[in-house]
């Protein structure tokens, strides 16, 4: 998959679309978090949240495009013991 980071005035973008985006938040699950979060920050994307493991089940990070769509780039990872007795079983990472 490829992503495309555009600014919001953008000749492809149909006239009535242009302009900044607000309260919108993308999902991206990868592979490998921390080679997605090394190569964005080296290409100079902000990063608004660093890199971190969550206790309900993540490993991510979250930038912008220049619009203001946060970006989450995520690697699920297996819960706490405190989360982990909210999931369903199969649905657990491995």
């Amino acid at each position: 998959m490829t992503l495309a980071i555009l600014d919001g005035n953008h000749e492809t973008i149909p006239v009535g679309h242009r302009g900044r985006a607000s309260g919108i938040l993308l999902n991206f699950e990868v592979e490998d978090v921390d080679t997605v979060y090394d190569r964005l920050k080296e290409a100079g994307l902000p990063i608004l949240l660093h890199i971190r493991n969550e206790d309900f089940g993540q490993r991510h990070f979250i930038t912008a495009d220049p619009n203001g769509v946060l970006i989450d780039v995520i690697k699920p990872i297996p819960p706490s013991p405190e989360f982990a007795t909210q999931y369903e079983a199969s649905a657990l990472p491995q």
